[in-house]
């Protein structure tokens, strides 16, 4: 798994949460286990970017560690 990447994150923001579950596609429901890419922002947020193996749907969440 890669912790960070240069690499940009889909535009497409959906999903804030605390939960720390693994979400489900938003577009055809399907159980996703891991994350494209989780990126760290300095601003106390980590950012997981999902990409669905069945329908091709991306996606983005981002959880919140501090308020």
């Amino acid at each position: 798994m890669m912790v960070q990447s240069a690499r940009q994150l889909p535009a497409s923001r959906v999903l804030g949460t605390s939960n720390l579950s693994r979400p489900n596609c938003p577009r055809c429901g399907k159980a996703l286990l891991v994350a494209e890419v989780s990126l760290f922002v300095l601003s106390g947020r980590i950012d997981h970017a999902w990409s669905c193996d069945d329908c091709g749907n991306e996606f983005v969440t981002s959880i919140r560690l501090w308020r």
